[in-house]
This record gives C-alpha cells, structure tokens and sequence, in this order.
C-alpha cells in the first residue's frame, strides 16, 4: 500500500512539473476576428439607424403601411419614409399630408421622384421639382463669412462635393454626403430651411399646416456604412430630437420564384434537373428507327412462302415453272415406269390417264414454259393448273 501511495505522489510531481513547463511554453494571444455583418444587418440597411435613435434615449417603431398613421394626440411625432416605392407613396400621400398639417414632421427623400415630374405625386404638390444638377447654371459662392468657414482637415477633400447645412449661432456648418447629382427646386417658395452644395440644393424644410416635410435628396447617408461618417448622425438626431420616431421600411415584396430559391434552393436545383432529364428523354431521336427482333418460331407454311419468294426474286418464274414440271414428271414416274421415255404425246395420254383432267389442260400446263416474263395473273393461272395436276397424280 505504501508503495502505491509513493507511485501516485511521483505521478502528481512529475504532473506539475510538466504543467509548469508547458505553462512557460505557452504564450497567450488575442485576436478578433471580423464576422461580417448580421442577418439582420444584411437584410436592413437602415438597421445601424435604428439603434443610433435607441441609444440617443429616442423612442423608436417601425411601421408596415401608410393607412395607419400614428396618434398625435399626447407627444410630437416624427414620420421617416425609408421606402422608395413611388406608387405607394403617391397613393398615400393625402392621408400623409393630412396627418403632418394636424402636427406630424414627415421625413422622406426624392429618390422615388422622376425628373421634372409634371403628374400628380406628393412632392409635385408641395411645389417640389427634382431636377439635374448639371442643368443648372453655375452659381459664384457667397462672401458671408460664417458661410465661408472651412471645414475640418477630415472634411476639406471633398469639401465641394458635399451639402452645407447652416444654422444660427453657429460658426460651422454641418457637413453632409447627399447626392449632388439632383437639385430640389422650390417652385413656390415654401422652403424655410435648406442645405446647398456647391451648386445645387439638396435639403428643403417646409411648413405645411402645423407640420413639418423635410425633403432630402436621397436617405443613404443613413445606411450603415454612411451614418457614421461627417454629420449624419448629428442630422438624424436633429430632425428627430424631442420627438417619437416611426420608420416605414417595409421589406421588397417577393415573387414566387424568389421565395422558392431563397428557401428551398436545393430541391429547385433537382428540380431542374428532373425537367431537364425529362425533356431530354422526351425529345425526338434523329437518327432510324431500329425494329425489335421478333425471336418468336415461324410456321412452316410462312418458311415455305419465303423460299418461293426468294426463288421468285432470284431465279425467276420460268425456273419455277419447270420445277413444278419436273416434280409432277416424278410423280408420273413412280405410278407409271415407262413414262418417261414415252413421247411427249403419249406423256400427255398417260397424265390424262392418271390424273382425269382434259388433254388440251395438260399439253397447256405442261409445254415449256415461255422466255419472257409472264404478268401476275397469267403466272398464277399457270402455276394453279399445274398444282391441281400435281394434286391429282
């Protein structure tokens, strides 16, 4: 027992030391490791919005149609139209400029708007023309100072390209990454508040009733990768400070087709496979059509009647006659022996002793038969006399 008990003492020493020595082996490193983004960031781009709102202590919902607008009665809300489905939002927009005249701030952009759209749509109501920027004639920059402030060192590249938003008391503008490609033109002079680029403008904010539109020339500085970048963020929280926040960002409808490859991509692929192996065997074969051998036993009247065919085919139908002549000379023969070095007269007189038939049927049957070839009906007669005159021997 004792010697046991030192076996196991030595195994946990000789543990230990193997666990030190490793221990000083080791060396301990971190490392992160990018993922991507999430499902649900893949499938929302205005998700990193979303969140920005709820750390800001903002009450945020979503909303998935435009009939059922949110109450007004107890806090100010703000309306953000995330969706670009010009349809649905022209179809609505009586409803959403009654909801903004009773207090609402409506948000949206002009991505669904069309180039100098002269029909009915909301924006085209509001006196709001979204033209090209590069049609407009160009504008010399004003020498307000505080409008001449440069940007930081981050922001002074593309210090032209981006939209300037001014406010009061204020000695910097804010900085936005719209989309220079379009103007916002205030045809009825509602606007009062916007932001300029360079050239062109691409933010207007109106009075509408009790209400506020603020219409900007697209929303993609809100996406994920862009929210975080100049003042977008700063904006997002300007427009929506004080207030309730609802975003209509409905997903895209998806067809049959769509749905059925995105959830069942593979039973769509062996399906496709199974038409097409299907098609495949059902398509015409260019090429002769092979018969299937009959291995099936002829009877021997069918044997007989191809020979003779052949014989026909081959040796014609005088061979055939003569044959038939020699086969009725034998059975001649075997009833009479001197038949056949008898006349052909007195042969004629022996047959029409033995068989009873007429002499003039017989001499007829039994003369040689002609050189040239005889036509069906002449062959057939010929070859039933002489099969009766067989018969009868």
């Amino acid at each position: 027992m004792k010697r046991s008990y030192w076996l196991i003492a030595a195994l946990i020493l000789i543990l230990v030391a193997l666990g030190l020595v490793l221990s000083k082996a080791l060396t301990i490193s971190e490392e992160r490791i990018a993922l991507g983004a999430s499902p649900e960031a893949r499938s929302n781009a205005y998700l990193a919005m979303e969140y920005f709102l709820r750390e800001q202590e903002v009450a945020v919902d979503t909303a998935n149609a435009l009939n059922r607008l949110p109450p007004l009665e107890h806090e100010p809300h703000t309306l953000i139209i995330l969706s670009q489905d010009a349809q649905l939002i022209d179809q609505q927009q009586v409803e959403l400029l009654n909801w903004v005249a009773q207090g609402g701030h409506l948000v949206l952009s002009a991505q669904h708007e069309a180039i100098n759209n002269q029909s009915s749509s909301l924006l085209n109501n509001l006196g709001i023309k979204k033209q090209l920027s590069a049609e407009l004639a160009p504008v010399t920059a004003p020498n307000n100072s505080s409008q001449t402030a440069q940007p930081s060192t981050q922001k002074a590249a593309n210090a032209t390209a981006l939209t300037r938003l001014y406010l009061e008391n204020e000695q910097s503008p804010a900085y936005f990454a719209l989309d220079t490609q379009y103007h916002l033109q205030d045809t009825e002079n509602r606007a009062h508040a916007w932001a300029n680029s360079q050239a062109a403008t691409h933010l207007l904010q109106l009075s509408h009733g009790q209400g506020l539109i603020t219409v900007l020339s697209d929303l993609k500085l809100w996406q994920q990768r862009q929210i975080g970048q100049y003042d977008h963020a700063w904006l997002l929280w300007y427009l929506s400070q004080e207030s309730q926040v609802t975003l209509f960002n409905p997903p895209p409808q998806q067809g049959l087709l769509s749905l059925l490859w995105r959830y069942y991509a593979m039973a769509c692929v062996l399906l496709a496979l199974l038409l097409l192996l299907g098609a495949w065997y059902a398509a015409p074969r260019f090429a002769p059509i092979s018969l299937i051998a009959d291995n099936s036993r002829r009877r021997l009247t069918e044997h007989l009647q191809a020979g003779a065919l052949f014989n026909l085919r081959h040796q014609g139908q005088r061979s055939l006659l003569i044959a038939l002549q020699k086969d009725i000379k034998q059975r001649a023969q075997r009833r009479f022996p001197a038949f056949s070095g008898l006349p052909v007269a007195e042969q004629w007189q022996v047959l029409q002793q033995l068989s009873r038939q007429p002499v003039s049927s017989i001499s007829q049957s039994m003369r040689p038969p002609p050189s040239k070839k005889l036509s069906a009906q002449a062959f057939t007669q010929h070859v039933a006399r002489l099969q009766q005159l067989r018969n009868a021997l």
